[in-house]
């Protein structure tokens, strides 16, 4: 009988260990990817990628929008998701480096977040249609001296970099000009189709200057499009700011290792993969993959660096 208990016993305990281990493989369900942009914008088609890619590894992942803040609002529900990695986000600039630096966001991103890989950065240029009567940007600030306030640019969210940089931009310029901040930069974009506003600062540009619908008039960032060197940088006019547009999957703070380690896995392979250049080609971005201990340090040191210039700038119009 004793012995019959034993047996029974050690089955039991066995069968209950194969279940705690099957529950404990990452991962066992659904992961939510929340993207605080719009459907059909570079963080978007990039999130939906990382979806399809992941079902070679079994893997469901579920896309989730939710605009608002430039990408604030997704990052502090990431923030505050459980820390299993069931739900992480598409990070940016705006919501990692600018945004907690200028406004009251619930979200501290040195300390509330998980990095598990930078993926891309892309340009960020001030650009109009390609019938407009502006054809270079100094067009448009002899426009804006001579009529100041009149000269209307939308941007994917206020106080987002988008804003902030080109902003700055005018402001060096000493030139006046109007902000129209919209929830995303597929809508700013599809203000600029409809005439509502001159121009937009945005990294969803990509596909309008592929039809031919835009042209770009200065680069805000250090990075300029393929083809498109001949298009003056805020860095070549010596602007005060004038860096990175970056993007990268994060999570809540204190993820198990094991959920980094797959993350690091995954998205290694993903930057290696030939449909990723092709993506980025898509999307105008530029390749520029960090593993996890690699973002965590990019995202530490340019957080320091990028408060120190913002600290230099005029308020807000």
């Amino acid at each position: 009988m004793r012995r019959w208990f034993r047996t029974f016993l050690m089955g039991v305990l066995c069968a209950a260990s194969a279940t705690v281990g099957a529950q404990d493989r990452y991962p066992s369900k659904p992961i939510t990817f929340v993207v605080g942009f719009s459907a059909g914008g570079s963080s978007d088609l990039f999130a939906r990628f990382v979806a399809d890619y992941a079902k070679k590894r079994g893997a469901t992942v579920v896309v989730e929008n939710k605009l608002g803040l430039a990408g604030a609002i997704a990052i502090d529900q990431v923030a505050k998701s459980k820390p299993d990695g069931y739900t992480i986000g598409m990070g940016s600039i705006s919501s990692l480096w600018v945004l907690p630096q200028v406004q009251s966001i619930n979200y501290k991103p040195l300390t509330d977040l998980d990095y598990l890989g930078k993926m891309f950065t892309q340009p960020l240029p001030l650009y109009v249609l390609a019938d407009s009567p502006f054809k270079t940007y100094d067009d448009v600030l002899a426009y804006a001296r001579a009529n100041p306030g009149k000269f209307r640019w939308g941007t994917s969210g206020s106080r987002g970099i988008g804003e902030i940089i080109t902003m700055s931009g005018f402001q060096h310029a000493g030139v006046q000009t109007t902000t129209v901040p919209y929830k995303a930069g597929v809508e700013a974009n599809t203000a600029l189709l409809g005439g509502h506003i001159e121009a937009v600062a945005s990294t969803d540009f990509g596909p309008l200057l592929q039809a031919g619908k835009v042209r770009l008039l200065v680069e805000t960032t250090p990075v300029k499009f393929p083809g498109q060197e001949r298009v003056p940088s805020f860095k070549e006019l010596n602007y005060p700011l004038s860096v990175e547009i970056f993007y990268g999957v994060v999570g809540p703070a204190h993820l198990p290792p094991a959920v980094v380690q797959w993350w690091d896995s995954l998205l290694a392979e993903i930057a290696r993969s030939k449909e990723y250049a092709e993506l980025c080609e898509k999307i105008a971005a530029i390749p520029a993959y960090q593993d996890s201990a690699g973002f965590k340090q990019y995202v530490t040191k340019g957080y320091a660096d990028i408060g120190r210039v913002l600290a230099t700038l005029p308020p807000s119009q």
